[in-house]
């Protein structure tokens, strides 16, 4: 019969299992993104899928046709042996081919498929610094960062303030406003959309950045509002009622006392609502037509547009802009556990 250290052993050991296998599910699209940032129009595509780019290898033919011109390699068979030939030129329905090591060497033979070309490994690394060029993405950024710092902010002030007076303040009609409020969870995005859109295309707001940061003022998000609320309950009545002795009142509470204890909570809801408003795209979309305006989302989009046959710039792209919240994720992360987390001070 097992012992308890043997089933213990064995879970752990299953649950490790698992987690490794979810853990290389997540990854693998980011690693193969990655890969194929690294890749160009040339890329040679397999099956099963490569992850590290593989391309038709070129060369440099010293003292033969146009200097620094590249030409691709090709396995071509002459008389029954196998040689790595540059194709340079057509004659009638034959290929010409040249030895790279030895260009007096020249060949006519049957034209190459695509499968005979000599693979090598190259990451071009170019893809980077050329994306930069080819779309202004530094305004982007700034543009994304202008509308997530106020929203952020107004997303994080406007779920405290009413979460603090649904946790701290007994009212009649309390839970029931809570109710109400929570419902509006369950409402899909697209029913508001266009009353929204109507009330501030008639305010002028239309092609303006006030309707993705006004509306982050009124404690939009139900479910800010319900983590925040959820966490004060758990601290004790103690707390406020020291502060009231010490001549606190309900604000200087909240910002003296309750906050601080709340830490936890607030920076997840900050790194939530920061990671949300930098890949946000569905608003922006409806709202921001002129191309000067444009966030991240939108123009990674537009760039997808232009480049669609790009894979290489494409991926480049992209990588660029998932660094900043994957750092972000990488610094905090422990807030995003320990704000997830509803518990109160002992003692």
């Amino acid at each position: 019969m097992r012992t308890k250290q043997e089933l213990e052993r064995r879970r752990k050991t299953i649950a490790t299992i698992i987690l490794a296998i979810c853990g290389v599910a997540v990854i693998y699209p980011v690693i193969s993104m990655a890969c194929s940032s690294l890749s160009s129009k040339t890329v040679i595509k397999t099956q099963p899928a490569s992850l590290v780019p593989i391309e038709g290898k070129q060369v440099t033919i010293d003292g033969y046709g146009v200097k620094g011109k590249k030409y691709f390699l090709y396995n071509v068979e002459i008389d029954g042996e196998v040689k790595q030939l540059a194709y340079v030129d057509k004659e009638d329905k034959l290929w010409k081919y040249v030895n790279p090591d030895n260009p007096s060497e020249e060949y006519l033979a049957a034209p190459a498929t695509p499968d005979d070309r000599v693979r090598t490994i190259r990451f071009n690394w170019a893809n980077y610094p050329e994306a930069l060029k080819k779309a202004d993405f530094l305004k982007y950024i700034k543009n994304t960062l202008f509308i997530l710092v106020i929203s952020t902010f107004g997303a994080v002030l406007s779920s405290t303030l009413v979460a603090y007076g649904f946790a701290r303040f007994p009212f009649k009609g309390r839970n029931t406003l809570f109710i109400i409020l929570l419902a509006t969870m369950m409402l899909p995005e697209q029913v508001s959309l266009i009353p929204s859109f109507l009330i501030y295309k008639w305010l002028g707001w239309y092609n303006t950045y006030l309707p993705l940061t006004v509306a982050s003022f009124f404690a939009s998000s139900a479910w800010n509002v319900f983590l925040i609320r959820q966490f004060m309950m758990g601290l004790p009545v103690e707390l406020d009622e020291a502060a009231k002795m010490d001549g606190c009142g309900p604000f200087r509470n909240l910002f003296y006392v309750i906050i601080p204890q709340s830490s936890a909570v607030l920076i997840t809801i900050t790194l939530n609502t920061a990671i949300y408003w930098w890949n946000e795209y569905f608003y922006s979309l409806v709202y921001i037509q002129d191309r000067e305006l444009y966030t991240v989302s939108l123009g990674l989009q537009s760039f997808d547009a232009l480049y669609f046959n790009n894979s290489g710039i494409k991926g480049a792209a992209t990588m660029m802009m998932l660094v900043p919240p994957v750092i972000l994720f990488f610094f905090f992360q422990r807030y995003f556990i320990q704000g997830t987390v509803v518990s109160g001070v002992k003692g």
